[in-house]
């Protein structure tokens, strides 16, 4: 059973909803004793046990739930309707301009299609152009100087538009079934061909397919593409040469801005597992500027995933301590989500790792008390994997050998069908060399322990996925006796 997480819901809220919230508790709290705005501010400070050491479990829990059902109320209205205020204002343009055209107030009508037009035409919402063009060619006989061939043609370019974006949405969601974590053996060998294909069998012009949207669709395919395969180095990144053009461009609306930045982030993060610190930071850069449009008003969305690869880019550039303080300072400031908050704090943990100092990461790693079946629902397999790793190598150098080898089992036990059909992935292999040396620490630098090491791996050099090579610079460390950051730092060779 799922619980709704009231630390999910409060970190999309920014200080103005906030302020309004704790205005709605209290409008409605009949009693003086009602605890719930207690609650919440505790929840926004981290203190919410303090609470639930006050007034016990059962009085707790129904305090949550009334908070929770409160919060999904208050934010699900206000959301709602910031969300529908720019078509409301077209849907009552729409609306009004027809009363007026059944009165004959014909000039008045139009006026006002004229500027509903112009603000659909900004949203890009083709079922309201669709209406508006509609109700224009219905009564262009009562309109002086109405060119009705123009309206047919922007009906006819309208309705294209239209179709094509429903196609596309059915190309994207046919490749994302190609791309399903069951089938890691038939990916396809070119994304660039897959989608020409793709646009070629649906009858989509390539000039219609251009926007924020699909790119940022292809973007994410091209990422999944990356972690299924881990194999970033030889990504096909076709689509990034269209990105520029688009920017500044009639296409650039506040609509497509949430894709716009997601296609930011998802570039930078491609170009970090490439190794490219330069040109992750680039789009990093760009995404930063594109948070400010619209009053911030994605900034909370994206705050966290921008601070972590921000961090992450600092760290295997030489700026570890820089990403340390990065990362422990908005963790400490910053309202997050749990998700979100396990996103920092797997990094953080991995830092400190690279750092050798255990006493953080055992901290860290006791934080994450969640059950393994929410963090691979909510984190995916990736952050899950990465975590057991190094709550394996945490008891490992901490000499709780009994420890670090029952986490293995329990791992091998739970996770060997997806590493039979995921066998490019190293880390099963990893973790069965880790096992061994437990049992026979003394042959971690032997010649035979070294040949093992690189028959049973299989490394892809430069081309390794950027995780696992961190692991492997644990692994190599411990071989030839050398800081397991700098190890690392000269295996990965980022720039």
């Amino acid at each position: 059973r799922y619980m709704v997480s009231i630390k999910d819901l409060i970190s999309i809220q920014n200080a103005k909803d906030i302020s309004s919230f704790i205005s709605y508790l209290e409008a409605r709290n009949k009693r003086h004793d009602t605890r719930n705005v207690a609650l919440y501010k505790a929840f926004i400070k981290n203190e919410e046990h303090l609470i639930f050491a006050e007034i016990g479990t059962n009085a707790y829990n129904a305090l949550k739930k009334r908070l929770t059902d409160q919060l999904i109320e208050f934010s699900g209205s206000r959301f709602l309707s910031n969300e529908l205020s720019s078509e409301n204002q077209v849907i009552k343009l729409i609306v009004l301009s027809r009363k007026l055209f059944a009165i004959n107030h014909v000039k008045t009508g139009y006026v006002l299609l004229k500027r509903a037009e112009k603000k659909a035409l900004g949203l890009d919402h083709y079922s309201l152009l669709n209406e508006i063009y509609h109700t224009m060619i219905e009564h262009s006989h009562k309109i002086e100087n109405a060119e009705q061939k123009s309206l047919f043609r922007k009906l006819e370019r309208n309705n294209q538009l239209f179709i094509s974006e429903e196609k596309l949405s059915v190309l994207y969601a046919s490749m994302q079934r190609q791309f399903n974590s069951e089938n890691f053996g038939i990916l396809p060998s070119s994304l660039h061909e897959l989608y020409d294909q793709g646009l070629k069998s649906f009858g989509i012009k390539s000039d219609v397919a251009l926007n924020f949207r699909s790119l940022n669709q292809l973007c994410i395919l091209t990422d999944l593409y990356g972690s299924q395969t881990k194999n970033y180095h030889q990504l096909d990144l076709f689509f990034e040469d269209m990105i520029a053009p688009l920017q500044g461009s009639e296409k650039d609306t506040d609509k497509m801005l949430g894709y716009h930045i997601e296609l930011l982030y998802g570039m930078s993060n491609i170009y970090f597992r490439k190794k490219n610190a330069e040109k992750s930071m680039f789009y990093l850069e760009q995404m930063h500027v594109q948070l400010q449009r619209l009053n911030s008003k994605y900034e909370k969305v994206w705050h966290s995933r921008y601070i972590n690869l921000s961090a992450l880019n600092l760290n295997f550039s030489k700026s570890w301590s820089q990403a340390i303080q990065l990362l422990e300072k908005t963790l400490k400031e910053t309202t997050l989500g749990n998700s979100e908050e396990a996103l920092l704090s797997i990094s953080l943990c991995m830092i400190y790792f690279q750092q050798g100092n255990l006493k953080e990461v055992k901290r860290i790693i006791n934080s994450f008390t969640k059950r393994d079946s929410w963090y691979l629902k909510q984190m995916g397999n990736e952050w899950l994997f990465n975590f057991k790793a190094i709550e394996v190598l945490l008891h490992f150098d901490l000499g709780n050998d009994q420890l670090a080898e029952s986490k293995i089992l329990s791992f091998q036990r739970k996770y060997a069908n997806h590493f039979k059909k995921d066998k490019n992935n190293p880390l099963w292999p990893f973790l069965i060399l880790v096992k061994s040396v437990l049992l026979t620490p003394h042959e971690i630098r032997s010649k035979q322990f070294i040949q093992r090491v690189e028959t049973s791996i299989p490394w892809r050099g430069e081309e390794e996925d950027f995780f696992n090579m961190c692991f492997y610079g644990w692994l190599k460390a411990k071989m030839t006796r050398q800081p397991i950051y700098e190890v690392t730092l000269s295996l990965l060779n980022f720039q």
